[in-house]
């Protein structure tokens, strides 16, 4: 085990990662981390200066856009968007049923058939365990900086703030995917391994090999935890595209936010929210928060490539020398591989699931302006990821209408004295892209919540949040009611020949449509992804704990 980090410079971005942090305990083999490249620096070294340490804190937001795709299966190692550049954000709508998959790309786990050794399995998990390693080995060196001298206490808190933002991240990315919701037994359930130390050295990796998965609730206290000491470390505001690729203040509290909503505790997530909403009818957050606020209109808020608006919370930075690449990138997937909206790969379609959504009208601008069909009778793809060229376009992760949106759901749960504030928050999201006549004016209890529920999904569309949602509303109990299948799980999806012609129709939907994949109850195996099939042979407590079925 070759205890480095491995620095490469791009033009315009630094790349730093930590070898070890590549290990996911048997994803990666003693060769790779036997390599003793040339322009490697010890461990010590990396930490030895305050510029050697900023580099190393920017490696690890590299590390978070792109890791290295598919080493298991004898192809060439490279990038994909693994996990945050873009990989994500595909994985988490194509694993519902607002897009159809076109090309065959998403086969696998478009259609819930995904097994211990799925490419999509074993890179996710292989990569946010490598983020999470990283950012690992920099905690424990900005610690050691900071007793040395070497720079402020101060600095080195901040820097362990973005850490652990980036960590608590990678962690409920794992969490949502591998394990059961938090409502389902009050996270009782088996979650994931969670490691706080660095696996940088024979003694660390042996430690980390009988490491069996937490509970998912003592995952989510960890989270919560990171994310506290971020809020109070992080700075409120950053300049030029810094203040939406790097971690602040407000991108802390927004992720606590998201996790409250997770948990259904709408109490803390009301609370979170409050410290970024001020307003009545308009909403922005104070300057102390960020100062965000919602763009004018929907294609204000999505302008693609490197545009930052004033509701950018937090992004992945992808750049034209550093991207997910053709087969990765959000144009990519998302972009029409014809007509006005193309040159994209058309990897993923809007689905008539969500075009013909009765809460979507016609006349709604992010339907007009950011969605687009390929040819006259064609399929809609997104048009929020412009650069299908360079695949520059920022992988969004935390917006401002989510927030908005977060707190009105919360705020509807709380009860009919909340009711006019929720039902505010969900207008002024919902306010910018419809007719006054298509605004809510009279809603409470659960016409309200679902309402919201439905913007999330018009919202949000092709930002990766759709399995977020199908996910937490499948828990058994009370809040299942709202599952989009009955009984919590995976809706029907449609295929390809359905994604045409006149099954996309908004005024008149298609009365007998019916999506041709079949769906996945909550108490199916494959509503929840495997354990990968190396982490398993090398770590026999995990292997007890493989979720069943697989």
């Amino acid at each position: 085990m070759n205890n480095r980090i491995l620095a490469s410079f791009a033009p315009h971005r630094v790349r730093v990662m930590a070898l070890a942090a590549f290990l996911s305990l048997g994803t990666f083999s003693c060769e790779v981390t036997d390599l003793q490249p040339q322009d490697a620096i010890s461990e010590t070294a990396a930490f030895s200066t305050p510029d050697r340490i900023a580099l190393a804190v920017t490696g690890v937001y590299n590390a978070a856009q792109s890791g290295f795709y598919d080493p298991l299966n004898g192809t060439a190692i490279g990038t994909r968007g693994y996990p945050f550049g873009s990989a994500a954000t595909a994985l988490g709508d194509v694993r519902g049923e607002d897009v159809t998959d076109m090309a065959g790309f998403f086969l696998i786990v478009y259609a819930n058939n995904v097994t211990p050794s799925a490419p999509n399995v074993v890179n996710m998990w292989s990569n946010l365990y490598a983020t999470i390693n990283q950012a690992n080995v920099v905690i424990e060196g900005v610690r050691a900086a900071a007793q040395a001298g070497t720079i402020t206490t101060e600095t080195a808190n901040a820097y362990e703030g973005e850490m652990r933002f980036l960590r608590a991240l990678s962690y409920h990315e794992l969490v949502i995917n591998f394990a059961k919701p938090y409502n389902d037994n009050a996270g009782g359930n088996l979650g994931v391994p969670y490691r706080d130390f660095p696996v940088t050295t024979p003694a660390a990796v042996e430690r980390a090999r009988t490491i069996g998965r937490n509970t998912v609730a003592e995952v989510y206290t960890k989270m919560l935890e990171d994310l506290d000491f971020a809020e109070t470390n992080l700075p409120a505001a950053r300049t030029g595209n810094l203040k939406v690729t790097r971690a602040t203040k407000g991108a802390a509290i927004a992720l606590k936010q998201r996790l409250r909503i997770h948990q259904s505790n709408w109490a803390q997530a009301k609370a979170e929210g409050d410290k970024l909403i001020t307003g009545t009818t308009t909403f922005s957050a104070p300057t102390a928060a960020g100062g965000y606020t919602l763009a004018a209109n929907p294609e204000a808020a999505a302008p693609g490539g490197t545009t930052v608006t004033p509701e950018n919370i937090f992004s992945i930075e992808n750049s034209a020398d550093d991207n997910s690449t053709t087969n990765g990138s959000l144009a990519s997937v998302f972009r029409s591989n014809g007509g006005v909206a193309g040159p994209g790969r058309g990897l993923a379609a809007i689905s008539p699931a969500l075009f013909n959504l009765p809460a979507f009208p016609c006349s709604d601008t992010r339907r007009t302006a950011l969605m687009a069909r390929n040819g006259a009778a064609g399929p809609y793809f997104s048009n929020k990821y412009k650069d299908a060229a360079t695949y520059t376009d920022f992988a969004p992760i935390i917006r401002y209408a989510e927030v908005l949106l977060n707190q009105a759901e919360a705020e509807a749960n709380l009860g009919a004295t909340n009711a006019p504030r929720a039902l505010a928050l969900l207008n002024a999201v919902r306010g910018r892209a419809v007719a006054a006549a298509d605004r809510y004016t009279a809603l409470t209890g659960d016409a309200l919540i679902q309402a919201v529920l439905n913007e999330r999904r018009i919202e949000l569309f092709s930002e990766g949040f759709r399995w977020d949602d199908i996910h937490r509303l499948s828990a058994p109990g009370p809040y299942q009611r709202f599952s989009p299948r009955p009984g919590g799980g995976i809706p029907r999806k449609f295929d390809t020949t359905q994604a045409a012609g006149a099954n996309y129709n908004c005024a008149t939907p298609p009365a007998s449509l019916r999506g041709s994949i079949d769906d996945i109850p909550y108490t199916d195996y494959r509503f929840l992804w495997p354990i990968p099939a190396q982490e398993v042979s090398n770590n026999p407590t995990l292997a007890a704990q493989q979720n069943p079925g697989y």
